[in-house]
């Protein structure tokens, strides 16, 4: 079998269970042939190994299936960088980038001290430690399985030394230590949108990283008051959140005392992120 023979054996398939199938197709194939997609062009004609083609048919039958793509590649890129994924996690979505792009902006060169609650597959903390060299961090998760792939991405990605651990639900470990910034991407799905999700989602990713109550805000409403204890004057909370929940959550923020909030929009111009300042003391800025 020829390399343009598996292409459209594998389009073909795909094109009944994703509209993406062309995309899909490249990626299951260049990561088994290990090559670029200008690749599967220019090398139409090349025939394929019998092990790379059952290789391809594996990850193929998953997908048909409905698992998710990156899990059964088993990573996923993210702002230029790789990161492990598995059913443990949560698969980083692009949206996300608009987060990491706005807190590098925000740090600059400052020496601050970052925490990420939530932090899942690792991909909020990792970034920020890959891109702001001169901060050290605080990851946590309430789940041990995801705080395991975190590490492992935090390894593969050269910022271990700069990024401590912590199993904690929410803040409740956190002990005494004081933050520059807070930064988290909670659980936000309103559990009654459940069967609205994607098999890819809801059979697939971890449910503890998807919902977030009956109203999808329950872990906001805990995070946004207990943060203040755990940022310095004028630090920053800064939240992604659910495409309809921002003026929710802002009132949270309001009732909670925070300053200068304010939110940002992701990829598609939705106001999906949202942020705070705790008061900074008296005769600062």
């Amino acid at each position: 079998m020829k390399y343009i023979d598996m292409q459209k054996e594998v389009e073909q398939q795909l094109s009944g269970v994703t509209d993406s199938w062309k995309q899909e197709s490249r990626a299951i194939l260049c990561h088994v042939l290990k090559c670029e997609p200008i690749e599967l062009v220019l090398s139409k004609d090349k025939p394929i190994h019998d092990a790379e083609i059952s290789a391809i048919r594996n990850l193929l039958a998953l997908r048909m299936k409905r698992v998710p793509l990156q899990y059964g590649l088993g990573y996923q890129h993210f702002f230029g960088l790789d990161f492990k994924v598995n059913a443990s996690v949560l698969i980083p979505r692009p949206e996300t980038e608009c987060l990491v792009e706005f807190v590098i902006k925000k740090v600059g060169n400052a020496p601050l001290k970052i925490l990420d609650v939530g932090v899942g597959s690792g991909a909020i903390v990792v970034t920020l430690a890959h891109y702001l060299k001169t901060c050290t961090f605080v990851a946590s998760d309430i789940s041990e399985e995801a705080l395991v792939v975190a590490k492992e991405n935090a390894l593969m990605n050269g910022v271990t030394s700069r990024i401590s651990w912590v199993q904690s639900d929410l803040l409740d470990q956190m002990c005494d230590e004081r933050f520059d910034m807070i930064v988290s991407n909670p659980p936000y799905i309103p559990r009654c949108d459940a069967e609205s999700l994607a098999p890819e989602v809801y059979d697939f990713e971890p449910h503890l990283a998807l919902f977030g109550g009956e109203d999808g805000l329950d872990l906001y409403r805990r995070l946004i008051p207990d943060a203040k204890a755990f940022l310095k004057p004028g630090g920053w909370l800064v939240l992604e959140a659910g495409h309809d929940q921002k003026e929710a959550i802002l009132s949270i923020f309001y009732e909670s005392g925070y300053v200068q909030t304010d939110t940002f929009n992701d990829l598609n111009e939705v106001p999906r992120f949202i942020y705070g300042k705790k008061a900074p003391m008296e005769g600062e800025k």
